[in-house]
C-alpha cells in the first residue's frame, strides 16, 4: 500500500529588513525538504509582514484556516522567526495543531510534529525559551529591587494615558490576567509607554509602579 503524500504548506515571510533572510533562501530550503521527504509542497510567500505577532497577517491567516479545514496535513517554514519571535504564539500555535490534527514543522530547529521525535523536541524548544524567558525575568525583578533599595527612580517617568493605567488596574482587579489584559491593549492598538507591543511583563510594570 502507497504512502499518500504530506500535503504541506511552505509559508515564505518577507520582511523589508535588509538584514532579513531572504524569499529565495527560505523557497530553496523548504524545497529540498520536500524533495527529500516527498512532500506535495504548496509554497505561500507573505511580503513585509512583522514577525511580533501572527496577526495581521493574511496569508497566514488563509493558510491556518485551510489546515483547520483539512486541506493540508502540516504547515513549514524554514527558521522559526518566520513565523514568530513570540514563544507564547509558538506554543500555542503548537496546541493548535496539535487539537486540529496538523504538524509544525521548522526546519531550523529539527521540528517536525509529525514524527514522535520532531514532537519531542518541540516541546524541549518552548520549555528551555520558557525557562530563559523566566530567568531573564527574575534577573530584571532583583536589579530593580537592588536599585529600589537604594532610593533611586526607576526608568523614565510614565508617558501612559492615566486612562490606560486605570483600566488596567481595573481589569487586574477584575480578575484578567497580565496576558489578557496584554493582549487586549495591542488588539485595540494602544501604545506601550515607549510605543511598542504589550506583554504581560509590561503590564505588571504599569501595575507595579
Amino acid at each position: 500500500m502507497t504512502t499518500p503524500q504530506l500535503r504541506v504548506i511552505g509559508y515564505v515571510r518577507v520582511s523589508t529588513s535588509k538584514q532579513d533572510i531572504g524569499p529565495e533562501v527560505q523557497i530553496a530550503a523548504l524545497q529540498a525538504e520536500a524533495d527529500r521527504l516527498g512532500w506535495d509542497l504548496d509554497l505561500r510567500r507573505e511580503n513585509a509582514a512583522s514577525a511580533k505577532t501572527l496577526k495581521n497577517r493574511p496569508v497566514l491567516t488563509q493558510s491556518l484556516a485551510d489546515l483547520k479545514a483539512g486541506k493540508a496535513d502540516a504547515l513549514a517554514v524554514s527558521k522559526l522567526d518566520r513565523l514568530s519571535r513570540s514563544v507564547a504564539d509558538f506554543a500555542g500555535l503548537l496546541e493548535t495543531a496539535t487539537r486540529q490534527h496538523w504538524a509544525l514543522i521548522c526546519l531550523d530547529l529539527g521540528i517536525d510534529t509529525s514524527t514522535i521525535t520532531g514532537a519531542a523536541m518541540a516541546q524541549v524548544t518552548c520549555t528551555f525559551a520558557e525557562m530563559e524567558r523566566k530567568k531573564i525575568a527574575e534577573r530584571t525583578r532583583e536589579g530593580m529591587a537592588k536599585i529600589k533599595a537604594t532610593g533611586k527612580h526607576m526608568g523614565r517617568a510614565s508617558v501612559l494615558p492615566q486612562s490606560t493605567v486605570d483600566r488596567i488596574h481595573r481589569e487586574r482587579t477584575a480578575g484578567l490576567s497580565y496576558a489578557k489584559i496584554a493582549a487586549a491593549l495591542n488588539d485595540e492598538g494602544i501604545p506601550t509607554a515607549t510605543g511598542r507591543t504589550w506583554h504581560a511583563s509590561t503590564v505588571r510594570q504599569v501595575l507595579s509602579r
